[in-house]
């Protein structure tokens, strides 16, 4: 293979499955109380939720470390391949303007191809197991982006969440919104659009109600589900995200789900009890 993938933690991707395909996995800062984790590493999310309620501040995140990128990126360079990198998107963090910045001043540029993936989690997760099963058939790395950029514009993201407080608090989506959604005590379904921005998508009474419309929103908008993997990523809700697999193979009749827990970067910004599905259309 002429290339090597490269992810950010905020991939979600399954420790085991990137191992397996070999993607790099570069961790992202999470702030808490005053204290830095680097996710994956020092903290995880079995923990991470568990304490979510009792932090004194909302955690906060940033941009991997410039010098692990760095690192990385060399490192495959030296070892003999060009570099793809894909992370989060422009819309919700610096890290891609970060990733090019670094691109710069690695010793061969040239070969290292930065990706915006305009989604988050298991999402962009997917696009890069996408990414190296295109490597594996073809050896021109310019196709291979190419081939990439094609998956990442059918990507489709959708979740649903308990609250809109801690979107609100970042900065993700407006205080408008989050008054709504609170004043009506509705449970927002959100998605991130083609900009790669959060923007509520739809809004219903009830959770059952917000796990449904997940399966429907789905269902009416996927293309060749049967050739399909698709992914549903959740924030200390594993019951309900594997209820979801469950009901979206037999309804939909995938050809694979991955399930992978929302990790602490990501969990940072839409809380406990958030489910995520991830498809193309």
């Amino acid at each position: 293979m002429p290339v090597k993938i490269v992810v950010d933690s905020s991939s979600d991707l399954p420790k085991q499955l990137a191992s397996q395909l070999g993607i790099i996995t570069v961790p992202m800062p999470v702030y808490i109380d005053g204290t830095t984790f680097y996710e994956g590493l020092d903290i995880f999310p079995d923990t991470f939720y568990v304490k979510f309620k009792s932090y004194k501040e909302l955690p906060k995140t940033s941009q991997p470390n410039p010098n692990d990128l760095q690192k990385v990126y060399e490192k495959i360079l030296a070892d003999g391949y060009d570099v793809i990198a894909i992370h989060l998107s422009s819309g919700l963090s610096s890290t891609y303007q970060t990733a090019l910045m670094v691109k710069e001043v690695c010793t061969y540029p040239d070969r290292i191809h930065i990706i915006d993936s305009l989604g988050a989690s298991l999402g962009f997760g997917l696009l890069a197991i996408s990414a190296h099963e295109i490597a594996q058939r073809l050896d021109n790395t310019v196709e291979i982006v190419e081939e990439i950029i094609k998956i990442r514009d059918r990507m489709r993201y959708i979740f649903t969440i308990d609250t809109l407080e801690y979107l609100v608090k970042g900065g993700r989506v407006s205080k408008t919104a989050g008054f709504v959604a609170g004043l009506l005590d509705v449970k927002p379904i959100l998605h991130i659009n083609r900009e790669g921005k959060i923007e509520v998508f739809n809004k219903v009474r009830s959770r059952k109600a917000a796990l449904r419309k997940l399966v429907d929103i789905v269902e009416q908008n996927i293309k060749d589900p049967t050739s399909q993997i698709i992914g549903i990523s959740h924030a200390a809700s594993l019951e309900e995200a594997n209820m979801l697999a469950t009901e979206m193979q037999k309804r939909l009749g995938v050809k694979e789900v991955i399930l992978s827990e929302i990790g602490c970067v990501i969990g940072s910004h839409v809380g406990p009890g958030t489910i995520a599905v991830f498809y193309q259309q």
